[in-house]
C-alpha cells in the first residue's frame, strides 16, 4: 500500500516551495472583495494584501464540499489513502466541509482538525507529509498528529484592533480588552487553546509584545518554530533571528511566512505570531 497523500486547506500558510517539496495538495479558502473573489494560494497572497483595506475589509469563506471532493479524487489517483488537515473547526466551517466530502470515499479519506490555524496548522501539515514520505501508514501518522496538536503552541500579537472590531467572529475575545486598550495603547496577545482563540496577554507596545513572544518561545524549549506575519517582512525576519538566539535553533531552520486571509482578515496588517512545538 502506498503512503497516504496529504491534503490541507490554504489556511496553513505554507509557502509554495514546501508544498511542492512535500507533495502537499492544497484546497483554497476564498477571500471576497465585494463581488470579486480571490482563491487563496501562494500565488495570490501578494494580491490579497495589496487589495486589503482595513476600513472595508474582505470576507472569507471555507472551501466548498465540491472543492474538497475534487482534491480528494485527485490525491487518490496517486495514493490509496488521503489524510486531510484543516484549520480549527472552532472558527471555520472548513473542517465540516472536508468531513462531508470525505464521506463519499468509503473510508479512504481521513480528516484531522488541526485545532490551530496559520503556521500552527502548517507545522502539523509538514509533520504529516514528512511521516508519509518516510513510509509511515495512515494510522501511525494520525496517532502522532493527535498528540502533536495537543502540544503545539501558537500566539500572535495584534498591531491594531480595527480588523477584529470590524469583523465580529473574534470580537468577543476582546470585548473586555478593547476599552482599556484605547486608553493605554495596549497590544493584545492571542493564543490557541484546544482550537479556540483566547486573549493570552497584553503588552504596552509592539516591541515589548514581540519580546514576550520570544520569551515564551524560549521557555518552551522548542524543537521547531515558525514565524507568521501580515505585511511585516523585516520585523518577522528580525523576530526569527531573536528566536534563534534565544533557543539555539539554527536561524535557517525557522520558517518565516506571510499569513493569508484565514488569519489576516481578522488579525489585520501588522500582526505577527509564533507557532512552536516543545521538545
Amino acid at each position: 500500500m502506498t503512503p497516504p497523500a496529504i491534503v490541507a486547506d490554504s489556511g496553513c500558510d505554507l509557502p509554495a516551495p514546501l508544498l511542492e517539496r512535500y507533495q502537499i495538495d492544497q484546497v483554497a479558502l476564498i477571500a471576497r472583495f465585494g463581488t470579486d473573489e480571490i482563491a487563496d494560494t501562494p500565488a495570490t497572497r501578494a494580491e490579497f494584501w495589496d487589495r486589503y483595506d482595513i476600513s472595508q475589509r474582505p470576507q472569507t469563506s471555507a472551501p466548498s464540499v465540491g472543492a474538497w471532493l475534487e482534491a480528494f479524487a485527485h490525491a487518490l489517483h496517486r495514493s490509496d489513502e488521503v489524510i486531510a488537515i484543516t484549520v480549527t473547526g472552532k472558527h471555520s466551517s472548513t473542517y465540516s466541509s472536508a468531513i462531508l466530502a470525505a464521506a463519499e470515499f468509503g473510508g479512504r479519506v481521513q480528516v484531522l482538525d488541526s485545532w490551530s490555524l496559520s503556521l500552527g496548522e502548517g507545522l502539523i501539515v509538514l509533520r504529516a507529509a514528512g511521516l508519509a514520505q518516510s513510509g509511515a501508514d495512515t494510522a501511525a501518522i494520525l496517532a502522532e498528529l493527535r498528540q502533536m496538536r495537543q502540544r503545539l503552541r501558537l500566539w500572535f500579537l495584534l498591531d491594531t484592533l480595527e480588523a477584529i472590531q470590524h469583523g465580529g467572529r473574534l470580537a468577543p475575545v476582546l470585548t473586555a480588552f478593547k476599552h482599556m486598550s484605547a486608553l493605554l495603547s495596549l497590544k493584545p496577545v492571542l493564543g490557541l487553546h484546544d482550537g479556540a482563540i483566547q486573549l493570552d496577554g497584553v503588552s504596552r507596545s509592539l516591541r515589548r509584545g514581540l519580546q514576550d513572544l520570544v520569551d515564551r518561545c524560549r521557555d518552551h524549549a522548542p524543537q521547531v518554530v515558525a514565524v507568521g506575519h501580515a505585511r511585516q517582512h523585516l520585523l518577522a525576519a528580525e523576530t526569527a533571528s531573536l528566536v534563534a538566539a534565544a533557543t539555539g535553533l539554527p536561524r535557517d531552520a525557522i520558517l518565516v511566512a506571510e499569513v493569508g486571509p484565514a488569519l489576516g482578515v481578522h488579525a489585520g496588517p501588522g500582526a505577527i505570531g509564533l507557532a512552536l512545538l516543545p521538545a
